[in-house]
């Protein structure tokens, strides 16, 4: 299969389509027996899927011609806009994605997607909570603080699970490429493909997540808790002053009193200030050694450590290994 012939295969009508094309304004038969949830006090479809858990990841162009009413999915859910537009109902705001955008999907957040014309198509890829794991955080990497705290407040870690992302990406294209390969992946159904499609969706998420990192302003993230805004900003702070920034100082620029400040964000972030500071320095330097050839005394005191035996033994415990293997290491040497 090559784009052209995707191209086709996404814009033929289904047997479903044109089902709702000979009966307007029918809502689909399916969902009156389909499983109902109640979420923040409204009743909504539920819409499981059991192939999932095995498969890992499912990827559908959703129905044309038709709406959706409100509903939540059991699972992590991604829409991808390859065509036209894409009208939303997220707990009772509108919201409209359009070609080349990306809307991400916690397992609870209530939505209600509006009537789809012809041109109108919207790829769904459904990820399962295991595939969504520690595993796939970690080769993610550490884009930036606001990138894992994103991560994370998606992975079934979160107490809460009603998170969504929606990134304005019309204008990128890589972020266009890296979709038609994945679908390309996905109905080609060749060898090695499940892994194939791992590797774009891991590619995918990194480049939404270096998007926000460049333009956080176009993108619109959801966090459940109040405080979620405040803690990205607070993030933002601690990168910005990871060098000699203190708990003190966080808290008198946010006005909170320091043990309510790392508190909050042992609660959202599941680390300490002490613990992302530290996590911050520790990736500014490991940068250093692969970008610079200055001694690990002097890259230690840039970063802000001044104890080098300690500097050695917090990077120990992130990168399992010395900062002189890792710059050995990666560098080929």
């Amino acid at each position: 299969m090559n784009i052209h012939e995707l191209d086709i295969l996404l814009r033929t009508k289904t047997r479903r389509e044109l089902y709702y094309l000979e009966h307007p304004g029918i809502i689909s038969p399916s969902y009156q027996d389909m499983q109902r949830k109640v979420v923040n006090g409204r009743e909504v479809l539920y819409f499981k899927l059991p192939a999932l858990k095995e498969a890992e990841i499912l990827i559908r162009k959703d129905s044309r011609f038709t709406d959706v009413p409100y509903f939540v999915h059991s699972n992590l859910n991604m829409n991808y806009i390859y065509s036209g537009k894409c009208d939303f109902q997220i707990d009772d705001r509108s919201i409209t994605l359009h070609q080349g955008d990306v809307a991400v999907f916690d397992q609870d957040v209530v939505r209600r997607k509006l009537y789809s014309n012809e041109q109108d198509i919207i790829v769904n890829i459904s990820m399962s909570n295991e595939f969504f794991s520690d595993s796939f955080l970690r080769r993610i990497g550490n884009q930036s603080l606001i990138s894992n705290f994103m991560l994370h407040v998606l992975s079934e870690h979160s107490g809460s699970h009603d998170h969504y992302m929606v990134f304005r990406s019309s204008k990128n294209p890589l972020i266009t490429s890296l979709f038609q390969q994945l679908l390309l992946e996905y109905y080609s159904e060749r060898v090695y493909g499940k892994d194939m499609i791992r590797g774009y969706l891991h590619l995918i998420f990194t480049e939404l997540l270096r998007l926000y990192n460049e333009y956080p302003k176009e993108q619109m993230i959801r966090i459940s808790a109040d405080s979620g805004e405040t803690v990205i900003h607070m993030l933002q702070y601690i990168e910005e002053h990871y060098q000699d920034c203190s708990l003190n100082q966080l808290a008198q620029e946010f006005c909170y009193h320091p043990k309510y400040a790392t508190s909050l964000l042992k609660k959202l972030t599941g680390s300490s200030f002490k613990e992302i500071q530290i996590q911050e320095r520790l990736k500014k330097a490991a940068e250093l050694l692969l970008e610079t050839e200055e001694s690990i005394q002097s890259i230690c005191e840039q970063v802000g450590i001044s104890n080098q035996s300690f500097f050695y033994r917090c990077f120990k415990n992130i990168y399992r290994m010395s900062p002189k293997e890792y710059r050995q290491r990666k560098k080929g040497g």
